[in-house]
């Protein structure tokens, strides 16, 4: 026995390979992983395993991940409840079935993995398939034209610029594209039909990454037809519907039949798949191909025969009823099939059995068991390896080298022997310790050999779903901030108007671009896009409409200077508040010892960057000897409580005690219950103090804090009262502080006078006020999710109980629990019956916000723990708590809620290691308005962890502002905006601080000169961004990079944009101490030097030399003491080129003298 594959030599494959009388049993995924992963190190070939579900497959699927390299295993996945897949596809698992599909018909020896729905389901051709796969070669040529028509025909989607998987761009003569087979988008750039550069780009960005050579792009959409089969579809329905119509007594489903078939047979013959019409799929191919006509598995294994045939069988009878039921009601014709039968499914394939138990003489026993994980953390380890001593080789798999460490440590601490090993390679003796990776651990009885893995050794799953990374999610950051038609904008002089467009308008032959701002009593101010300093997108609360401002009236005026003055004295309290703060002195904690090291180390993750960064500026402020007062801001469940625990170990390793305030009694025992896990092996002593103890313990509490027996306290409100004394008190973590009531704030103030502070707060805060903040409240933030979260299927789909109660039943049959919300109090209690009434199983649960908070908190109490399986309520649980085991929450009416609420009420789920669904439902046939459509479109495209902090950016950091700041301060924010109100408040206190006054900015000239950006080179709301990239660039070099990155998005410059270029630079130029201003007349151009320039001695004569070779077409004279330099205009804008040149000139002659006048020459 030398490693885990030489085990398995003497096993016979025969059974598996060949159809023979007996068949292997095992386990469906440790037992099935282990085999086929030997199977393949064996014989490099294709196989096929098909698991009893969805859920199974990925287990199996990640398994096998840690045996076989990713590129040769294959998830091919479906979503398993018709209902809901018909209304609304999860776009996740249709960009992982069409990458599933282009491996299998482009490589080679692949393991396929997958399960009955999607084994079942038709599928293009492989032919039509590999048509439609488009390969770009640099230096081959194509047709633009017919490369869009191959793409729309394959599915893709056109948009102005790729923000996610499926989606193409065609700007000028760039093509962008995204296809699921790469992680990145590419940009094709073409001279004429030449390609002439293939590159990836950055979504966020847009600008373009390394090079390629060739590239092939999959179809993207799994159900695709070509033009012969659409003509032969269009016949046979209209022959079925003839059928079908003759049928039909009643005239209400006669014309109900004849109007939807009608309508869904125009939308396929224009390809406009809707999901809903995958159903006539099978029909429109008249074959069917399944995923396993796509490449030729050597076997086609079924680890559970019982199992499958059970989950086959139910997926079909759902099928069957769920047709008829349309059919029945005039919603869909005859002859249709959602799913193909077993026998097409495996045409001509050798599949293979196996099961879980053992029917004949003949099977071969495969034994395998899982480990049970204590959850216990390292402190079990002694124990847990002892429980296993009974085999005669044991592995320990830590790929972590920091989780290495501590596991080596702590065995060379209690005597045990080990042996370092490589791989999946035995110890010589019993124990060894391997840098493999593996997710999950495993027992061989018949071997026995046992190997651990940081699964049961640390508590903790090593990673979750890989499969997820197929389909791209959109970065919203900079669209988010984006213009468009209708939405408010804050003109720093004129207040608040309505942007209505970007109107290029013409004068005497020179074109300028302008947006056109609605303002109050119908009024209109044109302001040119080159201003656009002065106008900003108004940013408010979510669904907060401002008044327009009155033009000329003097109102915005005063409505500025009034919060001018107030921001005033909040910049005075701010400042008042640090130094008062620097006066008194604090504790100044010592630097980390060993200790310390070896609480972290005993984290079985890394840090993300963020939380590196984080812990490491809090450690700074409490090594200072004054009291640390610092915000930590990150998403829920982006590791803000270990940054805290860290923090809290730092002050009582330096012998202090630690209060930790949650502003809910089971927040504060969630937070005490992972507190007990986490500091268990260092003998620190933990209390909870919370109306959910008992009178007695409390007593216990307090006397142990005022002893100094009780280290570490965690508790609500309570550890507000005037009974709680500390003996030595050294740090406060506050936990999300804006929860708390005014007079709980106030004593959290007191208390905050001479201990270090850390508050936590899940609601981000805008960087500007970061900014502002700084040297007054400093901040920290976590913007990084942590690695192995698995997205969210996000679905939205029209509400149908039947489908909810379907959903509800299917979760708790996986043991799960569900969150329901229903945001109407008068009726929440007879959902919560329905619920009760229709899914059997279902223990229901009521929250709302007019209970008693004590109430509410009983309720949550049980859910969390499980004694509840589904929980009505309203949006209260926004921001409440984690429970691991809820993976499903269906929202309803979920057009009624605000972006950044539906993004933390979805936060909701998804905390464990399976998939979590969140379903967003809308009354069907109801007319929902634009904002509502986009939000729920917003929320469904941004599956990704971290992105729905973007998305819900905006909404939540003017809250968090408002937190910050004070109520009176957010209705300050609502009535001028976020930007402009942080503008005036950094303005304020830079001011304070520094004692100078920000001087206004020079004025600048506008140019008669053909300087904008025509709309053949970009469309209205990308000039916008174009303005703003160029507006915000404030020198040569930034400008550098806007204008090459116009040309890498845009493809070649026009005249035009070269010239709103070249004005830019004369800008900058213009901005310098040496030049006073420039004047424009018809006939010629005016500059006029500064008295800096005028008193350098002797520097006119040098002028003159420097300007001899424009001396044909320029002036050079003193006027009032100054040096007056007058250039002829040209007709044509070449003038311009010959101003910037003079400019430069006097540039450098200025520098140059000036350098040398500093250095005494």
């Amino acid at each position: 026995m030398t490693d885990l594959y030489s085990l398995f030599d003497n096993l016979n494959y025969t059974s598996l390979l060949k159809k023979k009388r007996g068949s292997f049993v095992l386990d469906d995924t440790i037992g099935v992983g282990l085999l086929f992963a030997s199977l393949y190190h064996k014989k490099k070939d294709s196989y096929a395993i098909v698991s009893n579900n969805f859920y199974t497959a990925q287990k199996v699927y990640e398994f096998l991940l840690n045996f076989v390299p990713e590129n040769d295993l294959v998830l091919f996945p479906s979503d398993e409840l018709l209902r809901a897949e018909a209304l609304s596809s999860s776009k996740e698992l249709m960009a992982q079935r069409i990458y599933a599909m282009g491996q299998l018909a482009f490589g080679k020896d692949k393991i396929l993995i997958t399960h009955p729905s999607a084994l079942c389901r038709f599928l293009p051709k492989k032919e039509t398939f590999e048509e439609l796969t488009i390969k770009l070669k640099v230096g081959s040529r194509f047709s633009l034209e017919k490369l869009k028509t191959t793409l729309i025909n394959a599915g893709y989607t056109r948009v102005n610029k790729v923000d996610q998987s499926l989606q193409f761009a065609l700007r000028g003569d760039i093509l962008d594209i995204f296809s699921v087979n790469y992680l990145k988008p590419i940009r094709v750039e073409f001279f004429d039909d030449e390609i002439e550069s293939i590159k990836y780009f950055d979504i966020a960005s847009q600008s373009s990454l390394e090079k390629l050579d060739t590239i092939e792009i999959l179809p993207a959409s799994d159900t695709l037809l070509k033009d012969d089969e659409l003509n032969d579809f269009s016949l046979r329905l209209k022959e079925v519907m003839e059928k079908d119509l003759s049928l039909i007594k009643s005239e209400n489903t006669r014309d109900l039949y004849q109007q939807t078939i009608t309508g869904d047979m125009e939308d396929i013959l224009a390809r406009n798949y809707k999901n809903r019409l995958y159903r006539y799929y099978g029909f429109a191919l008249n074959q069917a191909n399944s995923i396993l006509s796509y490449f030729d598995p050597k076997v086609v294994f079924i680890p559970d025969k019982e199992g499958f045939e059970e989950s086959s069988n139910l997926i079909f009878q759902e099928a069957r009823d769920y047709l008829l039921e349309l059919q029945k009601s005039g919603q869909a014709p005859s002859h249709l099939e959602e799913y193909m039968t077993l026998e097409e499914a495996f045409l001509n394939k050798n599949v293979s059995y196996g099961s879980k138990f053992s029917h004949t003489p003949d099977d071969e026993i495969f034994q395998t068991r899982s480990l049970v994980s204590t959850g216990a953390g390292i402190s079990s380890l002694i124990p847990l390896i002892d429980s296993y001593r009974s085999s005669k080789k044991i592995v320990l798999t830590l790929s972590d080298e920091h989780q290495r460490k501590t596991v080596t440590n702590l065995l060379s601490e209690f005597h045990v022997e080990y042996e370092n090993v490589k791989g999946l390679s035995l110890p010589e003796g019993q124990l060894g310790v391997s840098d493999f990776s593996l997710n999950v651990g495993f027992e061989l009885p018949s071997y026995s050999v046992t190997y651990i893995s940081t699964s049961e050794l640390f508590g903790k799953k090593l990673v979750a779903t890989r499969f997820s990374g197929r389909f791209k999610n959109a970065t919203i950051l900079k669209s988010y901030q984006d213009l468009k038609p209708g939405d408010y904008v804050v003109h720093e002089y004129n207040g608040i108007g309505q942007f209505i467009q970007v109107k290029t308008m013409e004068t005497d032959g020179v074109h300028r671009d302008y947006l056109e701002i609605a303002y109050a009593g119908g009024d209109e101010l044109y302001v040119p896009l080159d201003q656009f300093r002065l106008v900003r997108k108004y940013s408010g609360r979510e669904g907060y409409a401002p008044k327009l401002s009155h033009l000329y009236s003097g109102d915005w005026e005063k409505k500025k200077a009034k919060i001018k003055s107030r921001v005033n004295d909040l910049a005075d309290r701010l400042i008042a508040l640090y130094g008062e703060r620097a006066k008194v002195g604090g504790y100044p904690f010592n630097e980390d010892d060993e200790l310390q090291q070896r609480f972290e180390d005993e984290f079985p993750y890394s840090l993300t960057p963020d939380q590196a960064k984080s812990l490491e500026e809090i450690k700074k402020d409490m090594e200072k000897p004054y009291p640390m007062d610092r915000l930590l801001c990150g998403d829920v469940g982006f590791g803000k409580t270990e940054i805290a625990f860290r923090t809290a170990f730092k002050a009582i390793d330096n012998g202090k005690q630690v209060a930790m305030l949650a502003p809910t009694t089971l927040l504060a025992r969630q937070h005490y219950e992972v507190a007990i896990e986490r500091f268990q092996t260092f003998g620190v002593h933990i209390a909870l103090l919370s109306r959910m103890v008992s009178a007695h313990e409390i007593k216990l509490v307090l006397e142990g804090l005022e002893k100094g027996t009780i280290d570490f306290v965690i508790g609500t409100h309570k550890l507000l009262s005037k009974e709680v004394h500390f003996k030595n008190l050294g740090l406060l973590i506050v936990d999300e502080e804006q929860r708390f009531g005014v007079a709980q704030k106030e004593k959290i103030k007191e208390m905050k006078k001479d201990v270090d502070v850390l508050t936590l707060s899940a609601t981000p805060i805008p960087r500007t006020l970061q900014m502002s903040l700084i040297g007054i409240r400093p901040v920290s933030t976590i913007n990084t999710p942590p690695e192995a979260r698995t997205p969210i299927q996000t679905y939205v789909t029209p509400y149908e109980d039947k489908v909810v109660y379907e959903l509800i039943k299917r979760e708790l049959a996986r043991l799960g629990q569900v969150f329901f919300i229903h945001n109407t109090i008068s009726t929440i209690y007879e959902i919560g019956n329905k619920i009760s009434r229709h899914v059997p199983g279902a223990k229901v649960g009521v929250v709302h916000g007019q209970m008693e908070k004590e109430e509410i908190e009983d309720v949550m109490q049980k859910f969390y723990d499980g004694e509840l399986n589904v929980l009505v309520a309203t949006s209260i649980i926004e921001n409440g708590i984690d429970v691991p085991n809820a993976n499903m929450i269906i929202v309803e009416n979920a057009d009624h809620f605000g972006l950044s609420q539906l993004y933390q009420i979805k936060g909701r789920v998804g905390r464990g290691d399976r998939v979590a669904y969140a379903y967003l439902m809308y009354k069907p046939h109801k007319k929902m308005n634009q904002d509502a459509i986009k939000r729920l479109k917003a929320i469904q495209d941004f599956t990704e962890l971290g992105s729905g902090y973007k998305i819900a950016q905006r909404d939540l950091m003017i809250r968090g502002a408002g937190d910050i700041l004070g109520p009176e301060q957010a209705g300050f924010i609502d009535s001028v905006g976020l930007d402009l109100y942080m503008q005036l408040l950094n303005e304020a206190i830079e001011e304070k601080k520094t004692g100078i006054k920000k001087a206004p900015p020079k004025s600048r000239t506008l140019f008669d000169i053909d300087a904008y950006i025509p709309k053949s080179y970009a469309i209205a709301s990308d000039k916008i961004e174009l303005y703003q990239d160029l507006e915000n660039a404030k020198n040569e070099e930034e400008l550098k990079k806007v204008a090459s990155h116009m040309r890498d998005v845009y493809g070649k410059m026009p005249h035009q944009v070269e010239l709103l270029i070249l004005q830019k630079r004369i800008n900058f130029l213009m901005e310098k101490e040496e030049f006073f201003k420039i004047e424009q007349m018809d006939a010629y151009v005016d500059i006029l030097l500064s008295d800096t320039f005028t008193r350098i001695s002797h520097i006119a004569v040098d002028l003159f030399n420097a300007l001899l070779p424009y001396m044909n077409e320029i002036k050079v004279n003193f006027v009032d003491k100054k040096v007056h330099v007058r250039l002829k205009r040209s007709k044509k804008d070449d003038w311009i080129d010959e101003l910037y040149r003079i400019l430069q000139t006097i540039d450098e002659l200025y520098t140059k003298r000036k350098n040398e006048g500093n250095n005494g020459l």
